[in-house]
C-alpha cells in the first residue's frame, strides 16, 4: 500500500486486514463471509450486523433446540478456523426466550468452552430479556438518562438559567434520542415499565418551563410542544415498517407469519394498523445519485438571507422589496422565474410565475410543501429548457429546497424531483445555459413571489394533476399527522388540564412561546398561569399546602391571579401603573387573565408580568 501526501510518499506492506476506516472493508468483509449461512443446520437462522451475529432457533421443547444449535456452532468453529477468524466464547451468551416459569436449560459450547445461559443479553444497544418484558431495557434507559437529566438541572433554576427553548432542544437531542432508540422493540412493554420513561420526559419539561411539580403531565407536553412518548413510539414504529416494506421485506414476512398464528398482542397492533392504512404501498424507491458541484454555470444566491437580518416585522413589507429591487433590478424580467408550493385543506400544489408565462398544478397525495417546492423548480427548469440559452434566475422562498440542491449529497429522501432537477440542471449546462437559484423571503410584498404564492394556492385547489413518482418517505408525514391526531384526541377527551385546554385547545409541535423574543422568567410565569398551577393561595390550598384559599394580604378575597391583578387593595399602587400602561397601549383593563392568555396577546401578557414584578409577587 502506498500513501501520498504532496511530495511525501510512504509504502507499507499489510499482511492481514485493511487500514482502519477503509471504504473497502465492508465490501470485502461481505465477500469473505458470504458462505456463513452454509454452517447452519436445520431451521437455525443467522442475523448479522458486521461482526455481531445472532444464531436463533425456535421450538416447543429443549431437545428440539439442543442438537441443531450445537451442530451449527461446531460448523461455525470449523468454518472460522479455515478463514482465520476467531470467535470469542467469553463474549458469547445463550438466552432462552420463554414465558414458562422454568424455561429449558441448554448445554452448548463454543470451541470447547461452555456458553453461560443468561436471562438477559444486549444486542446492538438494546437489552433483551428472556421473558420479553423489556424491564431490563427500561431500567438501562432510566439509568442512562439520569445523568443527562441532572445536567439540565445544573444549567437552570426556577428564576435563572438557560432559555426554555434551548432546554427543550437539549432534551430532544441528548435525552429523547436515547429513549427513542430501539423503541420499535420495546414500545409494547407494559405501562408499568413505560411510565418510568414518561416520567423522565415530564421531569425534563418541568425543568425547561419552570413549572410547579403539581402541574399535570399532559399540560407540560402541550405547553412544550413535545409529543407524548407512546405517540412518538407509535409514529417511529410505523415509519420503520414503511422503510422495511421497501428495503427489508423480511421484517414484513415475520409479521405475516405471526399474523397467521393469530397472535393478538400489543406488538401486533402496530402492524395491523399499518396493513389497514394507505401508507403500506410506496411506489418509488429512489436510487442514490451523486453529482459533483464543479460547474460555474449553476450558482446559489443567498444574499437576501443576510440582507434582511435585523429588520423589524412591521417594516419587512416596506424594506425587503426595496432591497430586492436594488439587488436584482438589472435582471431581465423575462429571465426571472418565481416558484412556490402551497398546501390548503389537505391538497398540495405549486405555481410558477414569469412575466410571459405562468403555470400551476396539483400534486398527488401524499405530498408535503417541501416536495411541492421542488416540483415547482423542476417545472420552471422545464419551461427554461424551451427557451434560447441564456442566464436565468429562479427565485424560491424555500431555503430547504435550495440548500438540498446546493449540498450535492447523495439523494436519499423526497428525491424524485431532487434527482430530476439535478439531471435537468446539468443537461441545461451542457447546452450553455446558466442558472442562478435565489432565495427570497415569503410574504414580504415581493411581486413575483406573491404571484407564485397565489398560483400555488390555485393549483392546490383546482389545478391539473402533475404526474410524478411517490417515494416511500413521503408517507412519513401521514404517520406524523396520525400521531398528532391521536394526541389531539387524548388532549380533547382527557380529564386533567382542563384550564389549559380552555387556553390551548389544539396541540402543536411548537412550544407556546415559539417565536417570542422573551426571557426565561416571562415564560416561567406565563406557563404557570396557563397551567393554573402557581404559588398563590387558590392553588396552594388545592394541593394541601395552605390552610385556606384567601388572600394573605387583604384577608378577604379568593387568592387567585385575577384577585391579585385586579382586586387586591394591597396592590393599588402597582395597579394604577398597570392601568395607565394598558390605556397607553390600547388595551381594555379588567379582562380575566385566562382570556388574555387565550388570545396570546403578548403586549397584554407583558403588562401583567411587569405588574407582578413591581408588586413583588412570585407566582
Amino acid at each position: 500500500m502506498s500513501f501520498n501526501l504532496g511530495q511525501l510518499t510512504t509504502s507499507r506492506i499489510s499482511y492481514m486486514g485493511l487500514p482502519q476506516g477503509s471504504c473497502l472493508s465492508p465490501l470485502l468483509y461481505n465477500f469473505y463471509v458470504k458462505d456463513i449461512d452454509s454452517c447452519l443446520e436445520g431451521q437455525c437462522t443467522l442475523r448479522q450486523l458486521a461482526d455481531d451475529a445472532v444464531v436463533s432457533l425456535k421450538g416447543p421443547h429443549a431437545e428440539m433446540l439442543q442438537r441443531p444449535l450445537q451442530n451449527s456452532l461446531n460448523n461455525l468453529s470449523i468454518w472460522a478456523r479455515h478463514l482465520g477468524i476467531e470467535f470469542a466464547p467469553q463474549k458469547t451468551q445463550l438466552v432462552v426466550f420463554s414465558r414458562k416459569r422454568n424455561p429449558a436449560q441448554l448445554k452448548l459450547n463454543l470451541l470447547g468452552i461452555e456458553i453461560d445461559q443468561s436471562l438477559t443479553s444486549k444486542y446492538l444497544g438494546v437489552w433483551f430479556d428472556s421473558k420479553g418484558t423489556w424491564g431490563t431495557q427500561i431500567k438501562y434507559l432510566v439509568q442512562k438518562c439520569q445523568q443527562r437529566n441532572n445536567f439540565l438541572r445544573t444549567i437552570t433554576g426556577t428564576w435563572w438559567g438557560a432559555h426554555p427553548e434551548d432546554l427543550i432542544k437539549l432534551y430532544k437531542t441528548t435525552i429523547l434520542s436515547v429513549i427513542e432508540y430501539g423503541s420499535f422493540c420495546f414500545h409494547s412493554a407494559a405501562n408499568c415499565h413505560l411510565i418510568k420513561l414518561e416520567r423522565i420526559q415530564y421531569r425534563c419539561l418541568r425543568i425547561a418551563l419552570g413549572c410547579m411539580h403539581s402541574t399535570h403531565n399532559a399540560s407540560l407536553e402541550v405547553l412544550a410542544g413535545v409529543k407524548p412518548l407512546q405517540n412518538r413510539f407509535w409514529e417511529l414504529s410505523l415509519r420503520l415498517l414503511i422503510e422495511c416494506g421497501v428495503s427489508n421485506t423480511r421484517v414484513i414476512e415475520n409479521f405475516e407469519e405471526m399474523l397467521s398464528l393469530n397472535t393478538q398482542s400489543k406488538f401486533m397492533r402496530i402492524y395491523l394498523f399499518y396493513m389497514s392504512s394507505d401508507i403500506s404501498l410506496p411506489t418509488y424507491n429512489p436510487p442514490r445519485v451523486h453529482f459533483t458541484n464543479d460547474s460555474s454555470s449553476v450558482k446559489y444566491d443567498l444574499f437576501m438571507k443576510q440582507a434582511i437580518q435585523g429588520i423589524p416585522d412591521q417594516l419587512r413589507c416596506i424594506s425587503i422589496p426595496r432591497i430586492f429591487n436594488e439587488k436584482y433590478q438589472n435582471v431581465n424580467s423575462c429571465k426571472r422565474f418565481f416558484t412556490d408550493g402551497s398546501r390548503i385543506n389537505g391538497s398540495t400544489g405549486f405555481g410558477v410565475f414569469n412575466e410571459n408565462s405562468t403555470a400551476f398544478r396539483k400534486l398527488q397525495e401524499p405530498c408535503s410543501v417541501y416536495v411541492a417546492e421542488l416540483a415547482a423548480i423542476d417545472f420552471a427548469l422545464g419551461m427554461i429548457s424551451n427557451m434560447p440559452a441564456d442566464h436565468f434566475f429562479i427565485f424560491s422562498d424555500s431555503l430547504s429546497s435550495i440548500e438540498a440542491l446546493r449540498s450535492m449529497k447523495p439523494v436519499k429522501h423526497a428525491s424524485y424531483f431532487l434527482t430530476k432537477i439535478r439531471e435537468q440542471m446539468y443537461a441545461l449546462v451542457e447546452r450553455s445555459y446558466k442558472i442562478t437559484f435565489v432565495w427570497v423571503p415569503s410574504h414580504c410584498s415581493i411581486y413575483g413571489n406573491e404571484k407564485a404564492d397565489s398560483l400555488a394556492k390555485e393549483g392546490a385547489q383546482e389545478g391539473e394533476i402533475y404526474d410524478r413518482r411517490i417515494s416511500h418517505d413521503e408517507f412519513f408525514h401521514l404517520v406524523c399527522q396520525s400521531s398528532l391526531q391521536s394526541w389531539q384526541h387524548d388532549w380533547r377527551d382527557g380529564q386533567l388540564g382542563r384550564w389549559l385546554h380552555s387556553i390551548i385547545p389544539n396541540v402543536s409541535l411548537r412550544a407556546w412561546h415559539y417565536g417570542l423574543d422573551v426571557g426565561r422568567d416571562f415564560i416561567r410565569v406565563m406557563s404557570r398561569l396557563m397551567s393554573n398551577h402557581y404559588s398563590l393561595g387558590a392553588h396552594l390550598h388545592r394541593i394541601n399546602l395552605a390552610l385556606d384559599n384567601l388572600c394573605t394580604k387583604c384577608g378577604s378575597g379568593y387568592d387567585d391571579i385575577d384577585h391579585v391583578v385586579w382586586q387586591c387593595p394591597d396592590n393599588d399602587a402597582s395597579r394604577a401603573l398597570l392601568l395607565d400602561t394598558l390605556e397607553a397601549r390600547g388595551r381594555q383593563p379588567f379582562v380575566l387573565v385566562r382570556d388574555v392568555l387565550g388570545t396570546r396577546d403578548v403586549t397584554y401578557m407583558g403588562c401583567i408580568f411587569d405588574f407582578l414584578r413591581s408588586a413583588g409577587m412570585k407566582v
